[in-house]
């Protein structure tokens, strides 16, 4: 009789409350704005003033310990004392990324972000607030080096740990980084201006070239060994736009000028220059010129050697003063290169046969905007000189959103400066087995004789160029399938190398691969 009861209690209880009007849940009275725009991380850290200055060497020995173990080294894997000691090394240049305190990983929304927008730049606001009064109300203009319009990145010099580690105590910091560190031996090896920029003194052997119409025109000898001739039956490149970023480009090659559109290349395509590095796009370095040619050089008959792509277009942005990304303006060029070839909608294809050994998420803030605007992205493995050859694969190549290339003999052996490592995806041939110092042919500065040019980089602008090709035989393709077609095509496919990648590229095989899907 309880139980029944008990159950009829319960009932009548259960009627009344159902009966009741639901109340809303109580709504927050606090206006959003009132929230604080930076906000501190749980468990800051004491600016560590009691502690000396890191030396040189010691900041060195320790970022060659983290490669050794980790095979890379990334400013995010030491504290603030170690990046504030090396940072009292090269021009004191501190690369701030930011964001608001509640978004986890802006990467996804980089290429969507506005700056303008109130929250965004309520925290660009505040940062510098705080710089400025950290550094006894400083004005900005004194400390601030670039203020970036479209990524989420101050660049400051800054040399005050208290601030530092202000800074690094913030929800709102993506990242802090040293912008202009580079290791001793760098410094020992002189002046690095001229890197990668000299060309070639061997004399041309004139088994390197074959003569193919229009007569006068010269084909390298390696176009062979990737099957660009068989591609060239079916795609040239035309309707696809290369964008190249490397040192400069000379201003008396008429081949990237006035002789660009004629011969089997006269098909109304377009050469555009620009720069972010520097006062013009044209320099003395030789780099770039020969990069643009490779991808994207005329075939006609003033005796010169043809690109891969000879009916694409070429937009060429300097972004560097030379193949080494080891100054801060370097890396900040490279960056806002990728930013206005990403905006750019006409260009499919980015190419950069630059580096450095140094993780930046400076250049990587570059790299996935560039991407995350549709960009096919192809950087160089890297190529040694004495101070980068105990380093593997280099950045920007490094970054999985882009296409490592490096650079083999003709029995597939990596050729003798160049880098390789599990992050390469591609290889061309670019190096005899009897003399490594016969490479790839491409363009002087000026004049229509040819010149050696090898290493990873004349890889690289090679396969942007066999991209060209591939994107040329069928427009509609996405980058997604033009990659497909040039791993399933490749050498090693389906099994890739742990050196090599895909291995060497086939583009006659892409090409008529593209044709079927």
């Amino acid at each position: 009789m309880r139980k029944v009861l008990y159950l009829l209690f319960t009932l009548a209880l259960l009627s009344v409350f159902s009966c009741k009007k639901t109340e809303p849940a109580p709504q927050s009275t606090e206006d959003p704005a009132s929230k604080p725009v930076l906000v501190e991380k749980k468990n800051p850290v004491a600016p560590p003033l009691d502690r000396p200055q890191l030396s040189r060497e010691e900041i060195d020995a320790a970022i060659q310990q983290f490669v050794r173990n980790k095979n890379d080294f990334r400013w995010s894997w030491v504290d603030i004392h170690f990046i504030w000691s090396a940072a009292q090394f090269g021009d004191n240049a501190i690369a701030i990324g930011y964001k608001p305190a509640h978004i986890a990983d802006v990467h996804p929304i980089l290429h969507e972000i506005d700056l303008q927008d109130p929250e965004w730049k309520a925290v660009h606001d505040a940062l510098i607030e705080l710089v400025s009064k950290g550094l006894g109300n400083a004005d900005p203009a004194s400390f601030i080096l670039e203020d970036d319009p479209v990524l989420p990145i101050l660049t400051i010099k800054l040399t005050d740990l208290a601030v530092l580690t202000q800074l690094s105590n913030l929800e709102n910091i993506r990242y802090i980084e040293p912008l202009d560190y580079r290791p001793a031996e760098w410094e020992e090896a002189g002046d690095r201006s001229t890197s990668g920029c000299g060309g070639s003194t061997e004399p041309l052997n004139t088994s390197d070239w074959t003569n193919i119409t229009p007569s006068n025109c010269r084909l390298p000898w390696n176009f062979n060994n990737v099957s660009i001739p068989t591609a060239w039956g079916t795609a040239q490149g035309q309707g696809v736009t290369i964008g190249v970023i490397d040192a400069g480009i000379s201003a008396t090659q008429s081949l990237l000028g006035s002789s660009f559109n004629n011969g089997d290349s006269n098909v109304g395509r377009t050469v555009s220059t620009g720069f972010t590095w520097g006062t013009s796009a044209n320099s003395t370095c030789t780099h770039g010129t020969s990069m643009s040619g490779l991808a994207v050089g005329p075939r006609n008959n003033l005796g010169a050697t043809t690109g891969v792509a000879y009916k694409s277009n070429l937009h060429f942005i300097r972004g560097c003063e030379d193949v080494v990304l080891d100054k801060s303006s370097e890396r900040t060029g490279v960056k806002n290169a990728l930013v206005q070839m990403g905006n750019n909608a006409s260009i499919k294809i980015i190419s950069m046969s630059i580096g450095t050994p140094f993780y930046s998420s400076v250049l990587e803030d570059g790299v996935i905007f560039a991407n995350n605007n549709g960009k096919m992205l192809f950087a160089a493995a890297g190529t040694s000189f004495s101070w980068t050859s105990w380093w593997g694969v280099v950045y920007p190549a490094a970054f999985s959103q882009c296409n490592a290339v490096t650079g083999t003999d003709e029995s597939g052996n990596t050729c003798n400066t160049c880098h390789d490592g599990s992050q390469v995806d591609f290889t061309v041939t670019m190096e005899r087995n009897a003399n490594d110092e016969r490479t790839s042919l491409s363009y002087a500065m000026s004049g229509t004789t040819p010149t050696y040019i090898g290493g990873s980089s004349c890889s690289t602008a090679m396969a942007a160029g066999i991209a060209a090709l591939v994107w040329s035989a069928r427009p509609s393709l996405t980058r997604a399938q033009v990659f497909t077609c040039l791993k399933n095509t490749a050498a090693n496919y389906p099994n890739a190398n742990s050196y090599h990648g895909w291995g060497r590229l086939n583009a006659g095989a892409a090409v008529a691969l593209a044709l079927t899907l």
